[in-house]
């Protein structure tokens, strides 16, 4: 039985090198070729190297979507660790993930839309500080100048190739606009899964053959086209069957010598015979052949008018008028007519008249003429045929001896049109001759065409066809390597993407199995099981993913939409798990993770479920998690993770001003404002003793029940309670020595040692009193700041319980 071959990773040049071994000689020298084009086209490696692994210090926002002029500085632990970031909606959580996610990326595009610039604020600033437990390095950019890398020396430059390569493969900052997408289109699923292999020699190198390969396909083309041209054209002429066989033969790549011997017979091919000197074919305008009808329509209706003679009689007229004898003066004063003899009938008047009414009519009937004329001259050589040379006329009857009809009436017609006065034509005789030209005209075009295509065809061999021949043969000279190194691209090609199938699944599979575990992970109540995960398709752009799902054991059709069965919920849980082993890939120098609104349309379940998942990987990455929800916080402390914990909070100044607090203690928060607030007293008092002492007893006693409040739900959740159970013993417990004996009991559930503040007795009385509007006495201050004290005492000392 033979052994299935196993596939091929390849990851680097040297690796390629390796593969290349099974290549053909053809392929094996293109690779060789392109080993310096690959190399100047990967770059020179940055000489900052990434010598992780990287943690996040700090980060500082100003000016950049909802972050205004003050800026936002968050100090993280550079330590593996979680830190969670709580903001209501709105808040400006996105914004500084957004900022953090455009210096570590180099500014790469995002894929989703924000606006960049903030309303109030337009100059921006954003730093980032990542150290690698030896330097501390600052990222930054401003709103004009691109991201740059400051070195502990203070020497900066642009941000390392190495830097944004590993960042785009490894992407530690996921944003929660790109969550629902990636699952919502399989397109950007196959991509997101994709980019975090490896992979980036093997496409890099896809690249350049891709460019081989498309200048062999063009080049291979144009020769293919002049092939073509050259072999219907030797295949037509008469004693070329051996030319014409050869073309054939040969293929549009003939080898040297076989183009040698194509111009050889070339060459010999028969000189080729005169072109016919052929009559241009008349075309017949059957829109000027009607106004000329109606020009010699209007000279028949202008010589109606006229009577015969009439020019010798308005000369006649003429001459009686104008004469200057001495007879007809006396006859024109006496007004005696000269024609008979009649006195008093004012004949002068007459012939003037009739000899000016002649000369109208005459001179309408001459100009009707001229324009029938003109017409009849502007259409003959194109609408009719002239007199039939002999060259033509024996050429005719030698190629088409059944055609003598048309031959003689080509040469009736064009006597007919010879001579012909068209002023004295009849508009029939005008019909009749052009209904004949066109019918002669169109026997003339159909024979006319054939004679010139039987030239044509009978010199493909001589000039026109060799220069065809010539300019194929040197086509095939200049595209040759171009055509040699496109056919090798065509076999690298292929080679180069089966190592890309192979090396892509090699890398997926222990990536599909961690998706697979991380989604059992978040999924732990559900039916609902992802069964198998696979990238296929091309590997240019088809890129394809087959998610298999089963649920109550039922599969689920496999394939790009098999998640539309899940829940909102259920895809953002699938986004993470496709995200997880990207981003946790021991071999990548990020140790730390940005995950904004992570738990997303989570119910309480997959919250618990998230927080078992962040409190194993935060054994060795720095997790940074930014919600609204600050579930997966007390699920975190719950599971005994001690987790930092800070709360994002807008200004209403209109500025986009964003404060932070550290809350991971809230009774401290509520003792650190108080101290504020004194100490402002001290300076500047505006209120009385007692009214300062009502406060501290106040605030002392909000600091004790929100930390003793914060521990029950923690612990609560240890030991198992389900919320609603919480929920209802917390509304039992009315007082501050309720809630502590209800934190005592769940202490002893666990097993724990329970929490004794017995020595704090009077302080806690003290604070109970205040409640109920019996505040202690303290003129001097001196019991309010004792309180103070051992109210902060007793928050340490629940503070150590995780301890």
């Amino acid at each position: 039985m033979a052994r299935k071959k196993q596939p091929r990773v390849v990851l680097s040049w040297s690796d390629v090198e390796a593969a290349a071994q099974d290549l053909d000689e053809g392929p094996q020298a293109l690779l060789r070729e392109l080993a310096e084009a690959y190399t100047s086209d990967a770059g020179a490696e940055s000489p900052v190297g990434l010598t992780g692994p990287w943690f996040l210090r700090s980060l500082q926002v100003q000016g950049h979507v909802g972050i205004g002029e003050t800026p936002l500085v968050l100090k993280l632990p550079p330590t593996p660790g979680i830190v969670v970031i709580s903001a209501p909606n709105g808040t400006g959580k996105t914004s500084a993930a957004d900022a953090l996610r455009h210096v570590l990326s180099g500014g790469v595009a995002r894929k989703y839309e924000l606006a960049e610039a903030n309303l109030h604020y337009e100059d921006r600033t954003i730093q980032a500080v990542v150290t690698n437990g030896q330097d501390d390095v600052k990222i930054s950019c401003s709103a004009v100048d691109a991201v740059r890398w400051q070195q502990p020396d203070g020497t900066d430059g642009p941000l390392p190739e190495t830097w944004k390569s590993a960042y785009a493969q490894f992407s530690p900052v996921l944003l929660y606009p790109e969550i629902s997408p990636v699952i919502e289109k399989p397109g950007l699923l196959h991509d997101f899964l994709k980019g975090g292999l490896p992979l980036d020699v093997l496409t890099r190198l896809l690249k350049l053959v891709d460019g081989v390969r498309t200048e062999g396909r063009t080049a291979q083309g144009k020769i293919e086209r002049e092939h073509s041209a050259v072999l219907a054209l030797v295949t037509k002429l008469a004693g070329a069957e051996t030319l014409a066989d050869l073309v054939r033969s040969s293929g549009p790549l003939p080898t040297a010598a076989q183009a040698a011997e194509i111009r050889t017979l070339t060459r010999a091919l028969p000189r080729a015979v005169r072109r016919p000197d052929l009559p241009h074919n008349w075309i017949l305008d059957k829109e000027a052949v009607e106004r000329l009808k109606d020009a010699v329509n209007a000279v028949h209706e202008a010589r109606v008018a006229v009577v015969p003679g009439a020019d010798a009689v308005r000369a006649a007229l003429e001459s009686l008028v104008r004469s200057k004898g001495e007879h007809l003066e006396h006859l024109r004063i006496d007004d005696v007519c000269p024609v008979c003899g009649t006195t008093g009938v004012e004949w002068l008047a007459t012939a003037r008249t009739a000899a000016d009414r002649l000369t109208t009519e005459l001179e309408t009937l001459n100009a009707a003429q001229r324009v029938a004329d003109e017409q009849w001259r502007q259409l003959v050589p194109a609408a009719l045929p002239g007199p039939l040379p002999a060259e033509t006329r024996e050429l005719l009857q030698r190629k088409f001896p059944d055609d003598g009809e048309f031959i003689e009436r080509w040469e009736r017609l064009s006597g007919r049109i010879s001579g012909l006065k068209v002023h004295t034509a009849s508009k029939e005789l005008i019909t009749d001759l052009f209904e004949e030209s066109e019918q002669v005209g169109k026997w003339y075009g159909d024979v006319r065409s054939k004679i010139i295509a039987e030239y044509e065809d009978s010199i493909s061999g001589t000039a026109v066809g060799g220069q065809q021949i010539e300019q194929w043969l040197d086509s095939v000279e200049r595209e040759r390597r171009a055509c040699t190194r496109g056919v090798s691209a065509e076999k690298l090609s292929k080679a180069v993407e089966f190592w890309i199938k192979d090396t892509r699944a090699s890398l997926f599979d222990p990536i599909a199995e961690q998706v697979i575990e991380y989604w059992g992970e978040l999924n732990r109540d559900s039916d609902l099981h992802v069964t198998g995960l696979k990238l296929g398709g091309g590997t240019r752009q088809a890129g394809k993913v087959s998610i298999s799902i089963a649920v109550g054991g039922t599969s689920v059709s496999p394939g790009p939409d098999a998640p539309k069965v899940l829940s909102t919920g259920q895809r953002n849980a699938l986004t993470l798990a496709t995200y997880l082993p990207r981003a946790t890939q021991m071999k990548s120098p990020f140790r730390f993770l940005i995950l904004d609104d992570p738990i997303h349309a989570f119910d309480s379940e997959r919250v618990q479920y998230l927080a078992r998942t962040l409190v194993e990987l935060a054994k060795n990455f720095q997790i940074v998690v930014l919600t609204h929800d600050e579930r997966l916080w007390r699920e975190l402390r719950a599971l005994g993770k001690h987790t930092r914990h800070f709360r994002l909070s807008r200004l209403p100044d209109g500025a986009s001003t964003v404060q932070v607090a550290d809350v991971t203690s809230p009774g401290m928060g509520f003792i650190e404002e108080l101290d504020k607030v004194l100490g402002a007293e001290a300076n500047q008092p505006l209120g009385s003793e007692a009214a300062r002492t009502i406060l501290a007893l106040t605030m002392c006693r909000q600091a004790l029940d929100t930390e003793i409040g914060d521990w029950v739900e923690i612990l609560g959740r240890r030991a198992g309670w389900s919320g609603d159970r919480i929920a209802a013993a917390r509304d039992k417990a009315n007082d501050t020595r309720q809630q502590l004996d209800l934190l005592n009991a769940i202490l002893a559930e666990l097993g724990a040692t329970r929490l004794n503040l017995q020595s704090f007795n009077p302080t806690i009385d003290a604070l109970s009193s205040a409640a109920h509007g019996r505040a202690p006495e303290d003129a001097d201050g001196k019991k309010r700041k004792q309180w103070i004290r051992q109210t902060r005492r007793m928050l340490q000392l629940i503070a150590g319980i995780e301890g």
